[in-house]
């Protein structure tokens, strides 16, 4: 005997999740441009994973955390909402994409954005997210601003050459 499908229980997305990473800890940040605060959670995560994947000394760990529970404080009073996740929440996941996974079915978090990280490893692991099994939103990778060359221009300038020396690159930044 066939059984019928079960219904999916289609929810309603429209809230913005902003992820922001330890080292990212700036309001001028660009996955903040373009977004309302009425329509977006800020979210930060405290995630072992994140904190062990090399070893760092213990204070260095705790001065990330405390750093990183400042300024979502201070994005509290600039009347942001965020949603903070500690590493000793029972819940905790571990890892940044179960944290945002998590921060997702929360909050019904039909868009992600996140400012590049600065690291490839996070950042091929960042853009694996929209194929895994019941992700619900497609992370939108931004630059990072923060710097004086994009990615994309030091690609360009490095393309062809046999070596890259620094040199020739602050140059060639100097030029532009």
């Amino acid at each position: 005997m066939l059984r019928p499908k079960p219904q999916r229980k289609w929810r309603i997305m429209s809230e913005t999740l902003v992820l922001i990473l330890g080292d990212q800890l700036s309001p001028d940040i660009s996955s903040l441009q373009g977004v309302e605060m009425g329509q977006c959670t800020v979210l930060m995560c405290e995630v072992a994973a994140e904190a062990g994947y090399v070893r760092h000394h213990q204070k260095k760990i705790a001065l990330i955390f405390s750093a990183m529970r400042h300024f979502a404080a201070e994005l509290r009073e600039l009347g942001w909402q965020v949603d903070y996740v500690t590493l000793d929440q029972p819940a905790n996941s571990g890892t940044l994409c179960g944290e945002v996974r998590r921060a997702i079915a929360r909050r019904g978090a039909g868009r992600l954005r996140v400012t590049e990280p600065g690291e490839w490893r996070l950042l091929n692991e960042m853009q694996g997210w929209a194929m895994l099994d019941g992700w619900n939103a497609t992370p939108e990778i931004l630059p990072d601003d923060r710097f004086l060359c994009s990615r994309e221009t030091f690609a360009g300038w490095a393309e062809g050459r046999k070596s890259l020396r620094m040199e020739y690159f602050y140059r060639f930044m100097r030029r532009q």
